[in-house]
């Protein structure tokens, strides 16, 4: 077929035709993806076409991306585009958009690496097959068993080998598998009868002489694992039984969405007179601790940017507190809180009065010549207002409204006021990514509790689901107007967080929710995302919770705190970390779990700890599972590849009904919240805290008691007024202050951002503007041009 040429930044890269692929390059994904472009007879576009715009157009693939194309092949019967490169994680992430933009599939492979040394012939790899299916019935419950034949690579371990050296030195006969379970169940007495019964599946190798055990528990069959060798013949390899299926996200796939991506393609930033200029606008509706709302004005369209916002306290509850006679010094002062506009109130006075507040913007900009003009003309974000007797009426009834909320993470703080936005605006489009709206609905709906989970029950959820567009990181959402568009990156934080880009004309503002610059594992900080977004940026809304402090070097917070655990587990005590379910908890519990299997493997460590989390981290965990194509950073290619950690032996899952464990030693017990301030958490600590042996630490962000109180030194923990408890366990917290392992970025990270971005002017949320003094003079030292702290239902103009 024919071989051509295409010339980038003085390179020549070869583009070869093919007939067709071979079915290697046929896997799932693409058989999927063709399908639906099939259905919708897309078109395919010309080759030079596809590159033209790829190496010179397209702004979603960064240039170091397309430096490392070394060879490209295609076939316009499979629509395939195979690139050969050297770093192709990119154009998977943009997978989805090239396919929409360009019509075809783009497959990544690696260049064949050349090997000095005479090429041995190529073996063919028998894949792993199951050759029976079977059950084993022990006290009524039925355990699936399977014979496989070619063992895959995951069992062949350090461990593996050991023992198979152990039984073919000493000539340990092999027990039929029959004889081996008869026994085992039914006659091994020293295994107990709690771990038999929670064995889930058996796979055995015959040829191999491995069992592999899929259990809850294993700890006296791993205590008693050569012995097992010794008397049957085998090498049992205990593991854990998958995390299952997130419920909830499947019940939310099964709800038909109302808008796609396209929603905005039809609308226009600019008014009913079609203006070159556009007004951008922000305004912040509140900057509360645990709070955070602000609405971005892109021309005619106002966005609100989170929703953590918060309704009024009950007139009733003021009337409870004058007649409790709780009304101290400062009763005036409450009765003036008790008055004040919700949040939601505060929305809504931003959209009745909209024009006046930027004719008062726009007063600070003019000079006073221009405040004089007979009939003043008032350019609201895109629309125009003139205020004399021939005033369209038409026009003058046009009043903004919420078009559109982006929600960032799933956070409290950024989402508390999602469910009342959707009574009061029920038609407005919500931009989110899927694990977010997943997280969402885990924590702020009952549909854990329902009866049955195959559906979202609650009506209210279900609309929000409805209104829901779904963006990821790469995702670009078009106006109508040229060159305006909203742009989509990972922002670290959490699984599923995102910053927004909105690029209008040749305006760039940038909003990052909360954000971690670096890799904490097992996700991706924002690091190696931001080659992808256009600079400089204009206006950079960040994050500035923790942008006065530094953290250290994460690698070395997590190791310092590794230190403590295992000289805990050498003596068998129990560590209490308290964290947040959806992020740092999942965290904690990979780097411990790597690092102590990395010293039993490597040194044969004997007290390798259990770790315990509570079911909602499980349910958090079974959602990234669900949604693994969504999540950045080595835990997605592991649960793609079944090499899950999550469905580790070592991982034990716990709810207030089963708490016997805590009468055991040697725990890691990973709960939440943090704070102490609800939850099983508090019934652990009642245990883990009275003994001066176990340990403690708090981590992430701590503003409230009973976790507050305890940081600043209190020996008791009072939960409630009949419910105080001792507290005797070593606190990490007041020992080593020094040790912060939160999921936001430290001044440090704030610089990176600053250097990467190359932003001209920068604004912080998240932090009272008092705190963030310094901080605006650290960021001018950066080079930033200017540096504003954020001001409470102030409109600015930023063009």
């Amino acid at each position: 077929m024919a071989v051509e040429e295409f010339k980038f930044n003085e390179k020549m890269i070869e583009i070869e035709e093919r007939e067709e692929f071979s079915s290697a390059y046929k896997i799932k994904s693409y058989k999927e993806k063709i399908s639906v472009l099939n259905k919708k007879n897309a078109p395919l576009k010309p080759i030079k076409e596809v590159f033209n715009h790829l190496f010179l157009e397209n702004n979603d693939i960064t240039n170091k991306t397309k430096n490392s194309i070394i060879k490209v092949f295609y076939s316009k019967k499979d629509r395939i585009i195979s690139l050969v490169i050297k770093n192709g994680q990119e154009i998977i992430w943009n997978r989805d958009k090239l396919i929409k933009l360009y019509g075809w599939f783009f497959f990544v492979e690696e260049p064949k690496k050349e090997s000095k040394k005479a090429k041995k012939p190529k073996q063919n790899k028998k894949e792993e097959t199951t050759i029976n299916r079977s059950h084993y019935t022990f006290e009524n419950a039925k355990i699936q068993l399977k014979e496989k034949e070619n063992m895959r690579a995951l069992y062949r371990t350090k461990e593996y080998f050991q023992y198979l050296k152990l039984i073919n030195s000493n000539n340990i006969s092999q027990m039929p598998i029959e004889r081996v379970l008869d026994d085992f169940f039914n006659n091994n007495n020293k295994i107990p009868l709690k771990e038999k019964n929670s064995i889930g599946k058996i796979i055995y190798y015959q040829k191999e002489k491995v069992i592999v055990i899929k259990s809850l528990i294993g700890d006296q069959m791993y205590e008693s694992l050569e012995e097992l060798v010794k008397i049957y013949g085998w090498y049992f390899y205990i593991t854990g039984v998958p995390v299952g299926e997130s419920e909830i996200s499947l019940a939310i796939d099964k709800i038909e969405k109302k808008f796609d991506q396209n929603y905005f393609k039809n609308i226009s930033l600019t008014g009913i007179k079609n203006e070159d200029r556009i007004r951008i606008t922000i305004y912040p509706i509140v900057l509360k601790p645990n709070h955070n709302c602000h609405i971005l004005g892109l021309g005619k369209l106002n966005i609100l940017l989170d929703c953590g916002i918060s309704e009024k306290e009950k007139v009733e509850e003021v009337n409870e507190i004058e007649n409790s006679g709780d009304l101290h010094d400062n009763s005036v002062e409450q009765k003036e809180n008790f008055d004040k506009p919700d949040d939601f109130e505060y929305i809504d006075s931003y959209l009745k009065n909209l024009s006046n507040m930027i004719l008062e913007a726009e007063q600070e900009l003019l000079s006073d010549d221009s405040k004089e003009n007979d009939s003043l003309s008032i350019n609201n974000n895109g629309r125009n207002y003139k205020f004399n007797d021939e005033t369209d009426e038409k026009e003058k009834s046009s009043l903004p409204r919420i078009d559109a909320i982006f929600v960032s993470h799933s956070h409290y703080d950024h989402v508390s006021g999602l469910k009342k936005l959707i009574e009061l605006y029920p038609d407005v489009p919500i931009l989110c990514s899927r694990i977010t709206l997943d997280l969402f609905l885990l924590r702020d709906s009952k549909f854990l509790k329902q009866e049955t989970a195959d559906r979202i029950e609650e009506e209210e959820y279900r609309k929000i689901i409805q209104n829901v567009i779904y963006v990821e990181n790469g995702d670009k959402v078009e106006f109508k107007d040229k060159d305006c568009y909203l742009s989509f990156f990972h922002g670290g934080h959490m699984p599923g967080a995102l910053m927004m880009l909105a690029k209008i004309k040749d305006f760039r503002f940038l909003y990052t929710g909360d954000y971690t610059f670096h890799d904490i594992t097992p996700f991706a900080g924002t690091r190696r995302f931001l080659e992808q977004i256009s600079r400089p940026i204009d206006y950079l809304l960040i994050d500035g919770t923790s942008a006065t402090e530094d953290f250290g070097n994460i690698s070395d917070q997590f190791h310092s705190l590794i230190l403590f655990l295992e000289q805990k587990a050498e003596y068998e005590d129990n560590v209490l970390i308290g964290t947040d379910p959806s992020s740092l908890a999942i965290s904690f519990m990979l780097i411990f779990w790597r690092y102590f299997r990395k010293l039993q493997l490597r040194r044969g460590y004997t007290k390798r700890p259990n770790i315990y989390v509570d079911m909602m981290v499980r349910k958090n965990i079974q959602v990234i599972n669900h949604r693994y194509e969504y999540i950045y950073g080595p835990i997605s290619k592991l649960i793609r590849d079944k090499a899950n950690p999550f469905n580790s032996i070592k991982f034990r899952w716990f709810d207030l009904s089963d708490l016997d464990f805590l009468k055991n030693k040697n725990n890691i017990i990973i709960s939440h919240p943090p704070d102490l301030s609800y939850g099983i958490i508090r019934n652990i600590i009642n245990i883990v805290g009275r003994n001066p042996h176990n340990l403690v630490y708090l981590a992430g962000s701590i503003h409230d008691p009973p976790g507050l109180d305890l940081i600043q030194g209190s020996q008791e923990i009072c939960f409630s007024d009949t419910w105080k408890v001792p507290f005797r366990a070593f606190l990490i917290n007041t020992f080593f202050p020094q040790l912060k392992i939160k999921l936001h970025a430290d001044k440090k990270q704030l610089a990176e951002m600053i250097k990467a971005l190359e932003p001209k002017e920068v604004c912080f949320f998240h932090q009272s503007a008092k705190s963030l003094i310094d901080v605006v003079d650290y960021v001018k030292e950066l080079g930033v041009e200017k540096v504003s702290l954020p001001q409470k239902r102030k409109l600015i103009i930023l063009s």
